[in-house]
């Protein structure tokens, strides 16, 4: 009640190809937005004509933030932040409990919350053990939800690595990324905080993310480095636990990228 007679409202777009948004919240939508004020995205909806004022085409060879940045031109409104930026409140306790020196440790997210578009637990091993060799001198920092918390002690016995996995609260772990030297993160929220921090980010993702990383979502100089292995899915994303376009990423190329972005680490 409170939105009714909003003056703009745009709609979020469908996730796959040939998909759609919820037609009940697209009409939901409607009934809120003043007459010209509703921007959607294209999606295999037949409703769209009738019920939005703009509609923004959905592009696969863009960047996330390019659908945003035209739907806001659409509606007239201009552009004043170039790029998606986070703020948030500085605390040092989480530094000071994990007994942690700043840019002298990495942050590595190896969970995804589903195994559709998450690693194998051998490949995570992987990953850490990598690291471990490459930058002996650096501190591993294992994040995660609470959920993760047992595999995140898994995956790492034996290899040096503190875990905050289901220890530190959102607001903890951005001051943490902040702190850091480097973050390396499959493509999840901590990847997407990282990139907004403008922090040294090594994110690894599947086929399915390519518009994600794009140069135009974080700007062409935002320190990041994208791992990816989208051979396997060539004719289309191949859906299965731990797909091949990620699992398939080359353990050594994300350490070497890593061991190039932090200089000032030692190395074996």
């Amino acid at each position: 009640r409170d939105f009714y007679g909003s003056d703009l409202i745009v709609t979020q777009y469908a996730g796959k190809p040939g998909g759609r948004f919820s037609l009940a919240s697209k009409f939901v939508a409607r009934l809120l937005a003043k007459r010209g004020g509703l921007v959607g995205f294209t999606d295999s909806s037949r409703w769209n004509a009738v019920l939005y004022d703009h509609l923004v085409p959905v592009r696969p060879d863009i960047a996330v933030a390019d659908h945003d940045r035209m739907a806001l031109r659409a509606a007239n409104i201009p552009i004043s932040i170039p790029f998606p930026t986070l703020r948030f409140v500085e605390d040092t306790g989480a530094m000071s409990r994990l007994q942690l020196e700043e840019e002298n440790f990495i942050i590595v997210h190896l969970f995804s919350g589903a195994k559709g578009r998450g690693l194998h637990p051998d490949k995570k091993r992987e990953v850490l053990r990598a690291l471990a060799v490459l930058l002996p001198g650096a501190q591993l920092v294992i994040s995660g939800g609470p959920q993760d918390r047992t595999e995140a002690f898994d995956i790492s016995e034996g290899i040096p690595a503190t875990v905050i996995a289901g220890k530190a609260t959102l607001q903890e772990l951005m001051n943490l990324v902040e702190k850091s030297q480097l973050i390396v993160s499959l493509d999840t929220g901590v990847a997407h905080m990282a990139a907004q921090l403008v922090k040294p980010l090594v994110v690894m993702r599947t086929c399915l993310g390519r518009n994600w990383w794009v140069p135009s979502q974080y700007g062409a100089n935002a320190p990041i480095t994208v791992c990816s292995h989208d051979t396997p899915c060539s004719a289309g994303h191949v859906y299965k636990d731990h797909p091949p376009c990620l699992n398939g990423i080359s353990v050594e190329e994300v350490a070497d990228v890593v061991a190039r972005n932090s200089p000032q680490l030692h190395r074996s």
